[in-house]
């Protein structure tokens, strides 16, 4: 197979200036594979399918806003709870900075709360967002929902945070 990278490398100059070299690196990947290989491997995962953690740790390297988008499809209209559970996770797992609009949501439904928490947690640990004001907003939610189910998960970032500012 023959990359025209100078076409590929403009096209993606032309529509995502703002991103890092990874970024553009990650996004060509995702247009040779294409939105029908990221849909099949989004449904692969929610059907628990041999193999469906590998599939996972691809979207999770690729971090691909597609298969965020297309699994936040899946948990706004599956009216299966697990499926909705499971999409919530490859969330978290892809961990696209814009899943941080997603988790005020996810947090005041109590099916995936604890995942939506996951997704804040994973956030911050891979350094794709910083603690501002909305993150303290978020835990402060988690922190007040489900009769304090969540509390010892905003208490473990919080103290991950803490450690972190003091480096």
């Amino acid at each position: 197979m023959n990359t025209d990278w100078s076409k590929i490398s403009e096209l993606i100059k032309s529509n995502n200036s703002e991103l890092t070299l990874d970024g553009k690196s990650r996004l060509a990947i995702e247009s040779f594979l294409g939105k029908s290989w990221i849909e099949n491997t989004v449904d692969y995962i929610i059907e628990l399918k041999p193999g469906w953690d590998l599939a996972v740790n691809c979207l999770r390297i690729l971090e691909s806003e597609y298969a965020t988008d297309y699994a936040y499809n899946i948990y706004k209209n599956s009216t299966d709870k697990n499926d909705r559970r499971i999409a919530v996770l490859i969330i978290k797992d892809i961990a696209h900075p814009k899943s941080i609009d997603c988790i005020t949501e996810f947090l005041n439904d109590e099916n995936v709360a604890d995942f939506g928490l996951g997704i804040l947690d994973q956030l911050l640990w891979t350094e794709k967002i910083e603690p501002n004001e909305l993150t303290e907003l978020l835990l402060n939610l988690a922190s007040e929902k489900w009769n304090g189910g969540l509390k010892e998960k905003v208490e473990f970032i919080r103290e991950y945070l803490k450690e972190k500012s003091s480096c």
